[in-house]
Parts: structure tokens; sequence; C-alpha cells
């Protein structure tokens, strides 16, 4: 793939990776109840079948005028054009 803006405007860096948005569920330590305080046991299942590349306006469809945000190791992100 190629990224048309590779550096990050903000700091320099290099682009490390794109924006994702993923679901999945943090698993309990422990039965929950009503009566029954439960703690997260520290893991969390993936569902790797939803994972999306976020863009720069949900609103609208995937496109040229929708670019993909990418991220710097600093956590910086911007839009940019990648041709796959």
């Amino acid at each position: 793939m190629k990224i048309h803006q590779p550096q990050c405007p903000e700091c320099g860096e290099p682009a490390h990776g794109t924006v994702e948005r993923l679901s999945g569920c943090a698993e309990f330590a422990g039965e929950p109840g009503p009566d029954t305080p439960v703690e997260y046991s520290g893991w969390t299942e993936i569902w790797w079948d939803e994972q999306r590349t976020v863009h720069q306006r949900k609103d609208a469809p995937e496109g040229p005028d929708n670019l993909p945000l990418v991220c710097c190791e600093n956590g910086h992100s911007w839009p940019t054009a990648i041709d796959w």
C-alpha cells in the first residue's frame, strides 16, 4: 500500500498504522449476581470480524472525500489517502 502523507503533520514521525475500531468482550472474574460484586478478569476477547478502519467523517461513505486516519507512535492521527 502507498500512504500519500506518510509523515505526521504535528511531530514529523512516520505513520505507524491506521486508526481502527474494534468490538470485544471484556471478561468478568467470577459470576455476577444481583448482590454479588464482580471485577474484570483482565482478559478481553476481540471480535476481529468487526474491525474497521476509522475515516475522518463517520457520517459519510468511504472514498476520496472521506479519508482513512493513520497515526504515529506519539498518538497523533491525521487523514490521508491510501492506495491499497
